[in-house]
């Protein structure tokens, strides 16, 4: 049987995740956790790790199909994660094989678009 949609995972990128990335990753960038710092940034408030919101759509992928699938991953980073912000990672089957993956916001922008492929490498 096909899967047509990948299942959806979400998750409010709070402080709290933040901070946690930071620590696990050795990544204080004040970008990400200096509030007094981003909000002297066009951003206005801190923004996420890329990494973090690239998670979402790893959950997603495992739900689907395992952690023992590989699978291949080409993603772009399209837009930043500002704290307090409600991201989705999905996708859809794609006609010619693999899925379309994305990470939105609770407005529907993509800040994270590509093509997975379980299994391997693309065809």
């Amino acid at each position: 049987m096909r899967m047509d949609r990948l299942p959806e995972t979400s998750m409010v990128v709070d402080r709290a995740a933040i901070i946690a990335y930071a620590a696990i990753t050795d990544d204080f960038n004040p970008l990400h956790v200096d509030e007094a710092f981003a909000s002297g940034t066009p951003f206005g408030r801190p923004i996420a790790h890329g990494m973090l919101s690239l998670n979402l759509l790893w959950q997603s992928l495992r739900r689907a199909f395992g952690s023992a699938m590989p699978v291949a991953l080409e993603v772009r980073f399209v837009r930043p994660v500002l704290q307090g912000t409600r991201v989705t990672a999905g996708g859809q089957h794609r006609a010619e094989g693999g899925f379309d993956v994305w990470v939105r916001d609770a407005d529907g922008q993509e800040v994270i678009h590509g093509t997975a492929w379980p299994g391997g490498a693309p065809p």
